[in-house]
């Protein structure tokens, strides 16, 4: 007998079984500490209504006839007794493969919950932060004619910014999406960072029961989550669209993400005020560089040499130059007569030579130079590295000193051509629209197609570190290439990253 569709979303108590190809990938990455810590967390009271452990008292006569010389794992009688398993586990040292097979095989033997699979991606994701890409967008108010347009890149002012309720904002997007697809929604505030993570399961059948899911489908579009990421008090949002490394999605797959990402402005709504995600060209695997660039305090992009201003690099206002100037001479008096009374010391034996400096006044001044122009950012081990770079030049090419005319016209219409031929895959960003071409060819001078793009581990730490090895003219160094910019990915014109409606690199 066939089942009728239905239009309910998927409970956090539905179970997938434990051979299931998401709960295998996802748990077998998981480190013996993680395990741990989640099988005390599922076994919570406030947990166990979507978290239940195989019990004792869930086997019948005929299961423990069978079962008694075969399991492995005697069931304990109680969900604290299970507890205490845990809690000595905890205890002692082990390897993983120990408690993931008693989670598997013992304790979790009938299925793992959404709710268990959920929270076991969201602990990968928080012990591993570079494990995904993830893609900054900010969240902006549609301008009507009834409300005054404000310039949302320069403000620092969160009135804006709409009222996030937890419950109101999950209601309003099953409401949206509900129509469309099947989906389990987890969203939980992370107490070790400012910021609050929702999952979304898609599960493209029309059906939302066990039996459905628990399907294992081939194909790697049919089932899999989506998160975001909000910093608190910030108006940005992060998305990833893959559930984990090197992961392929495909055009089907990447339709039903790209609905639900349309689907959470839409759940910010209301009559009064009509809010979109814009892009702001910002990409990184490190969630860390996602909060130094656009976390929160962070919307008015005050990044390389400006660094110093947003982290409270001085003891006071560091507009106060004329107190910073009287404590540095202060500074500087103190400095000699401390080292004068060190030498006056008397010791035993005798008296150490102080080392001589090997840094040389060339290197110094160039230490100087990259301090003031990249300040407190780009250090190498900071954690905020940024992998990618890229940017496209839109100077015009300059002319000889010794034959002024203007070029060719032809030339320079076939130069400002977007140049595909050659490039695979899906269309660049920084590939020109034909606005962009009309704009160029009316402008004076021959525009090439130069895309400049700088990888790494810390990309900006590196052009810091040529700067201070004197490889790279910090005085003369743009300022774009220090990272003030705050965007992954722009087009630059005389010097700059082209800005549109206040977004840098668009």
């Amino acid at each position: 007998m066939a089942t009728a569709p239905d239009y309910k979303n998927i409970p956090h108590s539905h179970r997938l079984p434990v051979a299931h190809r998401d709960v295998q990938r996802t748990l077998t990455k998981l480190s013996r500490q993680s395990l741990i810590s989640l099988a005390q967390q599922w076994l919570s009271k406030k947990n166990r209504d979507f978290c239940t452990p195989f019990l004792l008292g869930d086997r019948n006569e005929a299961e423990a006839e069978d079962d008694l010389n075969e399991e492995l794992y005697e069931p304990a009688q109680s969900h604290e007794e299970l507890l205490e398993t845990y809690k000595e586990l905890a205890a002692r040292k082990g390897g993983r493969r120990e408690v993931l097979d008693r989670i598997l095989e013992g304790d979790w033997r009938t299925g793992v919950s959404m709710y268990m699979l959920a929270t076991a991606e969201i602990q990968y994701l928080l012990d591993h932060p570079n494990a995904l890409r993830w893609t900054a967008r900010r969240l902006t108010r549609i301008p009507s004619a009834r409300s005054a347009v404000t310039d949302m890149e320069v403000t620092n002012d969160s009135d804006h910014l709409p009222r996030f309720q937890a419950q109101t904002f999950m209601s309003n997007l099953a409401r949206e999406l509900t129509p469309l697809m099947k989906a389990h929604y987890l969203i939980t505030r992370i107490k070790t960072s400012p910021m609050t993570i929702l999952r979304v399961y898609i599960h493209d059948s029309p059906y939302s029961n066990e039996t459905s899911l628990a399907l294992d489908s081939s194909t790697a579009d049919s089932a899999k989550a989506v998160f975001f990421v909000w910093p608190s008090g910030s108006p940005f949002v992060y998305s990833s669209l893959a559930t984990h490394t090197g992961q392929v999605v495909g055009d089907e797959g990447r339709h039903l993400r790209d609905i639900v990402q349309q689907a959470i402005p839409k759940a910010f709504s209301r009559p009064s005020a009509r809010y979109q995600l814009t892009s702001t060209n910002f990409t990184t695997k490190s969630l860390d560089a996602l909060l130094t660039y656009r976390g929160p305090g962070k919307s008015n992009g005050a990044a390389g040499g400006w660094s110093i201003f947003q982290d409270h690099s001085f003891s006071q206002n560091a507009l106060d130059f004329i107190t910073t100037q009287k404590s540095d001479e202060q500074h500087k008096e103190r400095r000699p007569k401390t080292l004068a009374n060190t030498s006056a010391k008397v010791g035993p034996g005798r008296p150490k030579r102080a080392l001589d400096s090997t840094e040389t006044p060339e290197s110094k001044r160039r230490r100087e130079v990259a301090q003031g122009r990249f300040g407190t950012s780009a250090q190498p081990d900071d954690g905020q590295g940024l992998e990618r770079f890229e940017v496209r030049i839109d100077d015009p090419f300059p002319a000889p000193p010794n034959n002024p005319a203007e070029p060719d016209v032809e030339t320079s219409r076939t130069s400002a051509q977007p140049s595909n031929r050659g490039r695979r895959g899906r269309p660049s960003i920084l590939d020109r629209t034909a606005e962009e071409t009309e704009q160029l060819q009316n402008d004076q001078g021959w525009v090439p197609n130069v895309r400049i793009a700088f990888t790494g581990t810390h990309v900006f730490a590196g052009i810091r570190q040529l700067v201070e090895e004197g490889i790279v003219d910090g005085e003369k160094m743009p300022g774009w290439m220090t990272g003030e910019a705050a965007v992954t990915i722009g087009a630059v014109r005389e010097g700059r990253i082209r800005a549109k409606d206040g977004v840098p690199g668009t």
